[in-house]
């Protein structure tokens, strides 16, 4: 019986005490793994910390060298022959280049829009950079059509590009002749004087200054007069336009007519005029009329028309308008870059109208007559 009662509670103890021994060892395992989970957690948190300190300062680090690589990545350089961005691969570029805004190069010019539309009819509008640049991955096809735009500016190459690398030598690349592609927020004045034409409207004959001037003016001088694209070869006075290198008096051979037939390989400034009446004009000029400067009914300039309405339209609209004062003269300030429709008029007299391409340098004043109706 003793024996039973005491079988039982040795059993008893023994439970219990494996039974406690199994919460003590339960109970020191859960605080060691929460131990070694706490010590992990701060281990990791550290190691966090410390990679967050070492991550902000690579991050600095980077942004440095990203800030350094944005100043200077290739900025004004032909990216398209760098060897980065041509040939087959995943970041070949088919048009790139930097946008300023002075003609220097001294400052990115930031947001500005460029208009690409390549022979095919594809179009691609790209936005410049913190530093400038620009570029497309697009597949396109040359010759392309650019322009740049920027606040209401606009900036149109006056020929059709040949490739898409803008900064490639003899392009826009640093002290070619072409200069830098930019677009100024100094807006220039655009000035000119308004005469009577002396033949009274009269005479049928075509000479420079009644009717030669005013077409080279707006189709031509963009390009050729001082710091622009063909500055060798001025076309912003009589002398200039009849140097014996472009025209031989009374001869259809003559180099300028050559230039300005679309009929021909030389044909180069077609493109720009893009008038069959005003290439008929311009030929009639050196063959018929034998490059004349004044109609003979003509003295060297007419009398002066004040009080004639002078207006720059585009798109249907009147951006710019003026009256010409007592002399004729007339200043329609700051213009911004763009191409407008130049209307000139006054009763009595027979309106004048004429594309015009304001530019952002070198802009000529202008000399219009007008006849008597």
């Amino acid at each position: 019986m003793w024996n039973l009662i005491f079988n039982g509670f040795f059993i008893y103890v023994v439970c219990l005490l494996s039974i406690t021994g199994f919460f003590a060892v339960g109970t020191c395992a859960s605080f060691a793994d929460e131990s070694k989970n706490e010590n992990n957690k701060v281990s990791f948190h550290e190691s966090n910390d410390d990679d967050d300190d070492d991550d902000e300062e690579d991050e600095g680090e980077d942004d440095d060298e990203d800030e350094d690589d944005e100043g200077n990545h290739n900025a004004g350089r032909n990216c398209l022959t760098s060897g980065c961005h041509s040939g087959s691969g995943e970041e070949h570029f088919s048009i790139g280049g930097t946008i300023y805004t002075d003609a220097d190069g001294t400052d990115a010019r930031v947001g500005a829009k460029i208009k690409v539309i390549d022979t095919n009819g594809s179009t691609v509008t790209l936005t410049s950079n913190q530093i400038g640049n620009f570029y497309t991955e697009k597949s396109m096809k040359a010759p392309f059509t650019i322009t740049a735009s920027y606040q209401g500016r606009e900036v149109k190459m006056t020929s059709e590009a040949s490739g898409g690398g803008c900064n490639a030598d003899g392009c826009h690349a640093d002290g070619s002749s072409v200069g830098r592609i930019f677009i100024s927020t100094n807006d220039l004045d655009l000035t000119g004087t308004v005469t009577e034409s002396s033949s009274g409207g009269g005479s049928s004959e075509i000479s420079y200054n009644g009717d030669i001037k005013s077409i080279l003016d707006a189709k031509c001088t963009s390009c050729h007069q001082s710091g622009g694209a063909k500055s060798d070869v001025p076309l912003t006075t009589y002398a200039e336009v009849t140097d014996t290198k472009l025209v031989t008096p009374g001869s259809a051979d003559s180099l300028l007519i050559r230039k300005l037939n679309k009929d021909l390989s030389e044909g180069t400034m077609w493109e720009n005029l893009n008038s069959t009446s005003e290439y008929n004009k311009i030929k009639d000029w050196i063959v018929v009329y034998n490059a004349q400067e004044y109609s003979s009914s003509q003295g060297s300039a007419g009398a002066a028309i004040s009080d004639a309405k002078v207006k720059l339209s585009k798109n249907g609209r009147v951006k710019y308008k003026t009256k010409t004062d007592s002399t004729g003269a007339f200043v329609l300030e700051k213009v911004m870059a763009g191409e407008y429709t130049l209307r000139v008029f006054k009763k009595g007299y027979k309106r004048h109208t004429q594309s015009y391409q304001m530019n952002q340098s070198n802009v000529a004043s202008m000399e219009i007559t007008l006849d008597k109706k």
